[in-house]
């Protein structure tokens, strides 16, 4: 969904109150900063004291911390998370008394909640004359429980929700049928550079980003450069991401690079606190991830700075990279096809200098915080209406 930007909405951000843990740091957390630097007077209500409430001080933005139902873990034995369900409700019921008590004398009309525990307390908070909106950024299993933990949360969504803000239309399909109103609002990133990088080559500088686990696919980055190089190509990759040390995976990727005499060509940077001050000095980046990704806040930061991508053809990604324009997708898990594309983009630098533009121009028009906090505002509007 395109919104011009022209567009104005008669919600104001002042009657909305955004439900948090207070510990986030990357992913939601960051999700919830673009909410607190597009809207000051946003108010945030944290459910502990953590990260996220201290930046959120730092930075002027109003913040109260309501000790309560600050998280819940849904991992492990689905019939586990079940039996914890009762006092998880419980405690929400009191949170929601407690920041009804806190937000009432405002004026608040809305209350927007990101994690589960959260979205339950807005919930309850509805049966108080607020309308609750959970935004959805992380992917359901539709096999969980049997088939009966997608029914759960379809009935959860009935009961506590007046709208649902899903990151993309991949995660948005797991919802399909609850009854609630929906809008895909996918997440943005704060623009960075005034254009698209100008890059000598070769050789071709790529980029792989995340916490080094199997899921992330750092293991097919680095099996393709290696093929891309005995292949002929000048192609160079730089591994971020943490940890270095104690971790058999990385370790593997080390062994398989030096076994290929890669180690000049492949290297292991660890964690970078700010991965986008050095965007522009990529080629292009590589995203292998191989689960489905919900809708990656890497991929729409590398758009909106202008660096390409080969990316899996999976989860909410396909709908973030224009294939043939601002990147190439690869078939999910499939290390020749990923090595095929390597090899055809690195062979056509114009090509590859155009897709840069390209997707530079597509991410200032689609993955700006403008166009993000305008949806979520006509979203609103939809619901109120």
């Amino acid at each position: 969904m395109e919104v011009s930007t022209g567009q104005q909405s008669s919600v104001s951000p002042a009657q909305v109150a955004m439900l948090c843990q207070g510990t986030e740091v990357y992913g939601i957390g960051t999700i919830i900063k673009l909410y607190a630097a597009a809207w000051p007077e946003l108010s945030f209500v944290a459910l502990a004291e953590g990260a996220l409430v201290d930046w959120l001080r730092e930075h002027g933005n109003r913040i109260d911390v309501v000790p309560g139902l600050a998280n819940f873990r849904e991992g492990g034995p689905s019939l586990w998370t079940l039996a914890k369900m009762p006092s998880v409700l419980t405690q929400a019921r009191r949170d929601a008394a407690k920041i009804d008590a806190l937000l009432r004398p405002r004026g608040t009309r809305i209350v927007h909640a990101h994690w589960r525990p959260q979205q339950i307390i807005a919930g309850y908070m509805r049966r108080r004359d607020y309308k609750s909106v959970w935004q959805i950024n992380n992917n359901t299993s539709p096999g969980r429980l049997w088939g009966a933990g997608r029914k759960l949360n379809h009935w959860l969504a009935h009961w506590g929700a007046d709208l649902l803000l899903p990151a993309s239309d991949f995660i948005g399909a797991n919802w399909r049928g609850c009854g609630v109103p929906m809008r895909t609002v996918r997440n943005a990133a704060m623009p960075k550079f005034a254009a698209p990088n100008l890059l000598t080559a070769p050789p071709v500088r790529a980029i792989i980003a995340g916490r080094l686990v199997h899921e992330k696919g750092h293991h097919l980055a680095v099996e393709a450069v290696i093929r891309a190089r005995q292949a002929g190509a000048d192609v160079h990759l730089d591994v971020y991401g943490d940890p270095l040390d104690a971790n058999p995976y990385a370790d593997e990727l080390r062994s398989r690079v030096a076994a290929a005499g890669c180690d000049g060509a492949i290297r292991f940077l660890g964690f970078h606190s700010e991965m986008r001050d050095v965007h522009q000095e990529y080629h292009l980046g590589l995203q292998c991830r191989v689960n489905p990704e919900p809708c990656s806040l890497w991929v729409c930061e590398t758009l909106v700075d202008g660096l390409p991508l080969v990316a899996s053809a999976s989860g909410g990604t396909p709908e973030l990279v224009a294939d043939c324009e601002t990147g190439l997708l690869f078939r999910p898990g499939d290390v020749d096809d990923l090595t095929d594309k390597l090899l055809a983009i690195v062979s056509d630098l114009r090509r590859l200098d155009a897709m840069r533009s390209s997707a530079f121009e597509r991410g200032q028009r689609l993955f700006t915080l403008e166009r993000f906090t305008l949806e979520t505002l006509v979203a609103y509007e939809s619901m109120l209406a």
